[in-house]
């Protein structure tokens, strides 16, 4: 059976591999089509279409946008950014990043003030501009505070534990027609990770009539029955089922690429969909 993968970072983000290392690592793990999809930014575009093309791999190239649904986080993948639109997203999420290194400064001094001896300066040497929680974790399990990155997550980085404090976010609804307006699909991330089943249900409707695409149904923290139920939802919606495995490399302790077993049809299908909008 050939599998895609539709979901995954590079060190563009919180990732730890390059995108031409990301690009080798699928053809390793024989992935027939892998999708970039670094939160935020577009900055490895050039870099992975090349490794792609080079490769023979087919791919997606998006980003995750971090979005707001009645005062939750919720993660929406803008698929198939090209060079024609690079830029108008490109300044759409140095805007977005610029919110969040006020609240990195904010999450430094609160765990700083606590005890915890974590510089932001350093992560940035060391990372990049792009730093989120997941470069935060990473240090806070180096430093041998904590022993793994969800630990960091579910503790000492969840909001209400009072040291992060999350950055203003654009809604979902208005990031969906935003990402529609560019000529992108959009596709909402892990959505039982975000939102209680009855508020997918509740918003889902609502995100359809503003132009969704698509929905995360394979991803590696789903259980069959999981699954199973998004896939109704799917159906019931008419939308284009996909997956990932939400791939960081050695940044998370999570699982590995491919580990989500999405069918190469979800990326036929998205491609699909992205082509029916030209």
């Amino acid at each position: 059976m050939k599998y895609c993968d539709l979901h995954n970072h590079s060190n563009c983000s919180d990732g730890s591999f390059t995108p031409t290392e990301l690009v080798k690592y699928a053809k390793e793990k024989n992935i027939s089509a892998l999708a970039l999809t670094d939160h935020n930014t577009v900055e490895g575009l050039e870099e992975f279409e090349s490794a792609c093309l080079e490769n023979n791999l087919e791919y997606i190239f998006g980003s995750e946008l971090t979005t707001d649904y009645s005062g939750k986080e919720v993660h929406l993948l803008c698929m198939f950014i090209t060079s024609k639109n690079a830029q108008i997203i490109r300044d759409f999420t140095k805007e977005q990043l610029e919110r969040k290194k006020i609240s990195n400064i904010d999450l430094e001094k609160n765990l700083r003030n606590a005890g915890y001896d974590i510089s932001l300066e350093a992560l940035t040497k060391k990372y990049g501009e792009n730093i989120n929680r997941a470069h935060f974790a990473h240090a806070l399990v180096e430093k041998g505070y904590l022993a793994t990155t969800e630990e960091a997550f579910d503790t000492l980085l969840r909001s209400s534990y009072g040291y992060y404090n999350p950055p203003k976010r654009l809604g979902l609804l208005d990031a969906i027609k935003l990402v529609k307006s560019w000529g992108c699909v959009p596709v909402i991330a892990h959505p039982l990770l975000s939102v209680t089943r009855d508020e997918l249900e509740e918003l889902l409707p609502k995100a359809k009539e503003n132009g969704l695409v698509g929905i995360e149904v394979y991803y590696p923290k789903f259980s069959e029955e999981e699954k199973n139920y998004l896939h109704v939802l799917a159906q019931k919606h008419n939308l284009v089922e996909s997956g990932g495995s939400d791939y960081h490399g050695n940044m998370k302790s999570q699982g590995d690429l491919n580990e989500a077993k999405a069918p190469y049809s979800c990326y036929e299908n998205l491609k699909k969909a992205y082509l029916s909008l030209s």
